[in-house]
């Protein structure tokens, strides 16, 4: 109600408690007793009826497996689309919520997938954008109030259905996506009555990560925890090589940290001092600066920090990496692995995302 609609109102409850003032300083309303026949008593009940009738009880509430109250409204009211940053054209877009589902599914994982993967991959992303359309994690304020952007590295790609037939996949491959879009339209993942934080990346290397490893401000998270039994050897990017020379790491290094004071060999200067509960590099030494796993991976663009080192002849580094990405949350080719083995899409989210419920919101 603005402010113009509130300041009728206020007069008209003045102009009526003048009236009732002046009703009762006159005695114009006289006492009158009602005398209780039956059909001055049906009058009095009926009203009361036609209440319970036409009064619609409360909303109900959907529970989930694990107690938890959830009402619907708290996910999905009026939100059908989702305000999308396109960083490479620097545009805003507004997309309804499955297409662009579609759209991200398509750039994140290969239509080659098994339908159950592809599956598992739009629910995480369509609980991802909700999640932050609804303001529960990320920053809006880094892509100017949009909910997502299509950067990957901060929240999800994206491609239209134009640009993928035209540079990806065929009519077959799009159709397959939406499809398994379409299968688990309005279908998000919640914890504890809550849209969780859905994160997922290519290949783990046969080990996901816990969160707080990665991020350690963001502490434990139930749902975002370790866990193995899957083979991903096969998928590309499970294991890859990159050769460093030693002059080229210390240029790097010292690129950033002006200070640092390394010297000449790299066996001496470059070493491991502790690992994460998965087995990637929780903190290494170079020379005199101690860095974590995650900031020694984004200074050489290292597709992981499950890593090994091999020193080789011109002072030379081998570095050899398994898995592609962060390793937190759901492995896509593991998610596939898992489809391949007759997991359904609910099964594998909950393999990944432990103890979430799956549920449809609408």
């Amino acid at each position: 109600m603005d402010r113009r609609a509130y300041g009728v109102n206020r007069r008209r409850i003045k102009q009526n408690n003048s009236f009732a003032r002046r009703t009762v300083k006159t005695g114009s309303v006289k006492e009158k007793k009602i005398p209780l026949t039956l059909e001055n008593i049906a009058l009095l009940v009926l009203p009361l009826v036609l209440m319970l009738i036409f009064i619609p009880p409360p909303e109900e509430k959907q529970v989930d497996n694990q107690g938890s109250d959830l009402p619907v409204s708290n996910y999905l009211s009026d939100t059908d689309s989702i305000i999308v940053y396109d960083v490479a054209n620097s545009i805003i877009d507004v997309h309804d919520l499955e297409e662009y589902v579609a759209g991200v599914v398509a750039a994140e994982m290969p239509a080659s997938f098994h339908p159950e993967a592809l599956k598992a991959q739009a629910v995480a992303a369509r609980t991802f954008a909700l999640s932050r359309a609804k303001g529960l994690y990320g920053s809006e304020g880094e892509h100017f109030s949009a909910h997502v952007c299509t950067e990957p590295g901060h929240c999800q790609s994206y491609i239209s259905k134009e640009k993928y037939l035209e540079n990806r996949g065929s009519e077959g491959a799009w159709e397959k996506i939406q499809d398994a879009v379409y299968e688990t339209k309005g279908i998000v993942m919640t914890y504890a009555g809550q849209l969780i934080n859905p994160l997922y990346h290519s290949n783990s290397g046969g080990i996901t990560e816990n969160i707080e490893e990665v991020w350690s401000g963001l502490g434990e998270v139930p749902y975002l925890k370790s866990v193995t039994g899957y083979d991903e050897s096969l998928y590309e990017g499970f294991e890859n090589t990159t050769v460093l020379s030693w002059n080229k790491i210390v240029n790097q290094i010292k690129s950033k940290y002006s200070e640092a004071n390394i010297g000449e060999s790299a066996e001496k200067e470059l070493e491991i001092l502790s690992y994460t509960f998965s087995g990637r590099i929780d903190k290494i030494r170079l020379g005199d600066i101690t860095l974590s796993g995650a900031e020694f991976r984004e200074i050489f663009s290292l597709p992981s920090t499950n890593l090994e080192f091999k020193f080789l002849d011109n002072n030379e580094v081998e570095i050899i990496s398994k898995g592609y990405g962060h390793g937190v949350g759901m492995s896509q080719c593991g998610a596939d692995y898992l489809a391949k083995k007759g997991l359904k899409y609910d099964e594998i989210l909950g393999y990944f995302y432990s103890g979430i419920t799956v549920q449809e919101l609408r």
